[in-house]
């Protein structure tokens, strides 16, 4: 019989004007038994480091909290480090900080550099290196530089683990080599994940490390027994987000070994023009015809939709394939109970 722990949920999913549904969703999350709960951060009403303590506070023993993700350079070493250290206290189901590369068009409108591989590899190292206690003397790296000691001066009872957000093969292959943990991107297909495990667990085994030691968070984007218009604004949405970002849907597409003749019609369609799907409110009409473009497969193998049986089976799919963790998106604890009660009675 499947574990309701090795589900976990996505709280406070994409853009919000409130960060108040927190407290019920985890609440709800940790009644349904749920393994973890993922934050992510966009700096507005979801600062990362202000969400993971208030979770932490309301998850209890059996819920992990992860930052699924904050940034490599938004925060002074020091202050990243000290975040982890903080929760490593706090988050009695452990702490996972996950870092990433954020969306280059922030980047570049906000004047910060944009976060590559060996920035991403550098405060991996860095952080490790504060969290064990060493002191780093003058550091001068891919993540800045810093003259003078960084140091947290105490002792940590246990080292947060360190996940890396990835999409593309080369920075998965980095999250085998260096981090302890890789959260994939929403819209993976069984496939696709099959093949993202085996290129992480590979490439931690050419490290010299264990490849079963390396968690693989797949997250799995759910519209479960719900109507045709909830899946529209749920799924077909927020796939179409992902898609028009340049850069987010070539990898996607790619990974699953899609049609890029597929991507493309979408992104000319007159209905995105000069419009992004994560902040347009489209009429119930116009999602259907933004719909019609994706292949039934895309939508069938991309993400769990109809009866609890179903999204529960969608979810044993990615297990299945590898991942250790599937993460339910798009949908609170108290819209998914019927997937939750499937999934540990199949």
């Amino acid at each position: 019989m499947a574990d309701a722990s090795q589900l976990a949920f996505y709280a406070l999913p994409g853009h919000v004007e409130s960060a108040a549904p927190l407290r019920a969703e985890v609440s709800d999350g940790a009644a349904l038994g749920l393994g973890a709960v993922l934050l992510s951060e966009r700096l507005n009403v979801k600062e990362s480091a202000a969400l993971c303590g208030y979770a932490a506070a309301l998850a209890g023993p059996d819920m992990e909290v992860v930052a699924g993700l904050t940034f490599p350079h938004t925060r002074h070493p020091m202050d990243l480090a000290a975040y982890g250290g903080t929760m490593a206290h706090l988050a009695e189901g452990g702490f996972t900080l996950g870092i990433g590369r954020g969306v280059n068009h922030n980047w570049d409108t906000w004047g910060m550099p944009r976060p590559g591989m060996a920035m991403l590899e550098d405060v991996a190292s860095v952080l490790r290196r504060l969290w064990t206690g060493e002191s780093v003397v003058d550091h001068d790296g891919p993540l800045g530089r810093f003259p003078g000691t960084l140091s947290l001066g105490v002792e940590l009872p246990h080292q947060p683990r360190l996940a890396l957000g990835a999409l593309g093969p080369k920075t998965q292959a980095l999250a085998g080599r260096v981090y302890d943990d890789l959260l994939m991107h929403s819209h993976w297909t069984p496939e696709g994940t099959r093949r993202s495990v085996e290129r992480v667990r590979r490439a931690a085994e050419e490290a010299g490390r264990d490849p079963a030691s390396v968690r693989v968070w797949a997250m799995l984007v759910t519209a479960c027994e719900v109507p045709e218009e909830v899946v529209l604004q749920k799924v077909v949405r927020r796939m179409t987000t992902y898609m028009q970002w340049p850069g987010y849907g070539e990898l996607i597409v790619d990974a699953n070994g899609w049609d890029l003749a597929v991507l493309d019609r979408l992104r000319t369609h007159p209905l995105l023009d000069g419009r992004m799907a994560d902040v347009t409110a489209f009429t119930t009409d116009e999602l259907l015809q933004i719909r019609d473009i994706y292949p039934d497969e895309w939508l069938r193998d991309g993400a769990a939709i109809g009866s609890a049986a179903e999204c529960a089976a969608m979810a044993q799919r990615l297990l299945d394939a590898g991942a250790d963790r599937v993460v339910l998106h798009g949908s609170a604890p108290a819209q998914v109970q019927s997937l939750v009660q499937a999934f540990t009675t199949s």
